[in-house]
């Protein structure tokens, strides 16, 4: 701005509106205008503030840009974010393994004779079990965990039935002095597995592959077809419905 050109008048009524001192001759409101113009020209300081994107999470660490701060450009440290999941994906590791050591055990009595040789599919079954429930909690869906836990449930009280003197496909410990044991070993697993319902945020419902199976009776327009107890004519109702429904053909009443 031409300054010179301007009126003393003209001049103080500039500094009166930036809040300046107004006292003093033309060069001096100049100078002092002219200070101002240049003190408006610096970025002003910031505080460092970084906040961390999902997209910018990589590996569980965030990659922070440089923060102008006065006096030049910094840095930030680089902050651990926490991969939502973790915990329940750690622990479906944990479970697949052990669902890929069960089926070896179960294959490997498949072989022999007597009771071993007839609780080989049912070991079998259990491991299958195990691996499914161990890739849903790797997903982090809820009803992998309590998928899991069931089989567990399951698996457990096989092990106390068929607890013996000898190792057998469902019972890996044996002898009375290791029954406690094999107690206590599926309740620690059982916690452990149940972790991630405490501890962290899981997904409800099931994957979308599972979901087209468990809903393949459905039809599009949210009703689905069931047949009557009585006269077995085909009804649709609700998806979501549940309670009394009587049969248009019989009059018959039934619960769904």
């Amino acid at each position: 701005m031409n300054y010179d050109s301007m009126t003393v008048l003209q001049l103080k009524t500039l500094c009166k509106d930036r809040g300046l001192r107004v006292s003093g001759n033309k060069s001096e409101v100049i100078i002092r205008l002219m200070e101002n113009d240049e003190a408006g020209m610096q970025p002003a300081p910031v505080a460092i503030q970084q906040t961390i994107s999902p997209q910018q999470v990589q590996g569980g660490y965030g990659q922070p840009q440089k923060v102008y701060v006065q006096g030049g450009y910094v840095q930030p440290q680089k902050i651990y974010v926490q991969k939502e999941g973790e915990l329940a994906e750690g622990i479906g590791i944990g479970i697949i393994i052990y669902a890929v050591f069960r089926i070896f055990w179960a294959l490997i009595f498949s072989v022999g004779e007597g009771q071993a040789w007839l609780l080989s599919p049912v070991a079998f079954i259990l491991g299958l079990g195990f691996l499914l429930g161990g890739i849903l909690t790797y997903l982090n869906y809820r009803n992998g965990i309590l998928f899991t836990l069931g089989i567990l449930g399951i698996s457990g009280v096989l092990s106390v039935l068929f607890h013996g003197d000898e190792v057998n496909p469902v019972s890996i410990a044996w002898g009375d002095a290791m029954i406690m044991t094999s107690i206590m070993a599926s309740v620690t697993c059982m916690i452990i597995v149940a972790l991630p319902l405490i501890l962290s945020t899981t997904k409800d419902g099931w994957p979308e592959s599972i979901n087209r199976v468990l809903n393949s009776g459905n039809s599009a327009d949210g009703t689905k077809e069931i047949k009557c107890q009585a006269c077995k004519s085909a009804l649709m109702i609700p998806n979501d419905y549940s309670g009394k429904i009587e049969c248009p053909s019989c009059k018959s009443q039934m619960n769904v």
